[in-house]
């Protein structure tokens, strides 16, 4: 038995990110024919959120806009939502948290979404990353490898913040702004997820040659030289302009299920600033 991806669906064009995560949940469970009262946990990846909201958990609201787990019943177990913030690598450690929580759960579905918006909820020219909003379902399957365990390399000294409302400039106008300033290069950002990914493949024991690398774009350059470093088969980004961050390894998965590549062996490998990088094998149904 494994952990499959029943669905993933990605939501893009607007400017919330609690609006576009919603949608993509809903779509996502529509796919995976769920039920919102089926789901057992959401987890929310997404960083930058709307109007730079700390409490309550941003998860929660999402739950609550896509109407997942709201009427509780005797004997129902409620949904657990919660917030699982790691920038991009967010989804990959998602994934390790969900493999856990569905372990005990064999019938037991998992929502994982993510999305990034400013928090002015208006377009922004300025902002550095694609506001795509982005959901997976995941569940276990008997005839599926699934995905393999989470590898993780950073570095050694704690990162600068990335992702900031500056206190003594903000004014009145804190809810609504926003600096960001990514530090890292492709070079640093590369070696980390190097690294991570050769672990991955490795503990599976999959072929670098067979597999199909599902990336992000933190730099322009990031995904052609990572899948050089790594010799892999293929390389499948997400098919936005921008950064699309930490939906941006579901919009990946997305693009590869269309062009026809699900059906070999997958390594999520996600990079961020610090630098961090995490990665995870992938075999869905009746792939080895």
């Amino acid at each position: 038995m494994g952990i499959i991806i029943s669905s993933a669906v990605t939501r893009s064009g607007g400017v919330s990110s609690v609006g576009q995560a919603a949608d993509a949940a809903r779509d996502a469970l529509a796919g995976a024919g769920c039920r919102p009262e089926q789901v057992d946990a959401l987890i929310n990846v997404g960083v930058y959120r709307d109007a730079n909201l700390v409490e309550p958990a941003i998860a929660a609201l999402i739950q609550q806009a896509a109407g997942i787990g709201l009427e509780y019943r005797r004997g129902d177990v409620p949904c657990l939502s919660f917030d699982l913030m790691n920038g991009a690598c967010g989804l990959v450690n998602a994934v390790g948290v969900a493999t856990s929580l569905l372990a005990d759960l064999p019938a037991g579905r998992v929502v994982v979404v993510s999305g990034d918006a400013h928090p002015s909820e208006r377009a922004d020219a300025q902002f550095a990353f694609e506001p795509v909003g982005a959901a997976f379902v995941l569940e276990n399957h008997d005839d599926a490898m699934g995905f393999g365990r989470v590898h993780v390399s950073a570095g050694e000294q704690l990162p600068d913040p990335q992702g900031y409302v500056r206190l003594s400039a903000m004014g009145a106008h804190g809810r609504s702004a926003l600096t960001v300033e990514l530090r890292s290069g492709t070079a640093e950002l590369v070696e980390h997820a190097a690294v991570a990914a050769r672990e991955a493949l490795a503990a599976d024991g999959i072929d670098a040659g067979r597999v199909v690398l599902l990336c992000g774009k933190p730099t322009s350059a990031f995904a052609g030289e990572l899948a050089t470093e790594l010799g892999v088969g293929s390389v499948v980004t997400d098919e936005f302009d921008g950064d699309a961050h930490t939906s941006a390894l579901t919009a990946a998965f997305v693009a590869a299920r269309a062009a026809g590549l699900v059906d070999r062996p997958l390594l999520f490998v996600a990079a961020d600033g610090g630098p961090t990088a995490a990665a995870v094998t992938y075999r869905g149904v009746g792939v080895r």
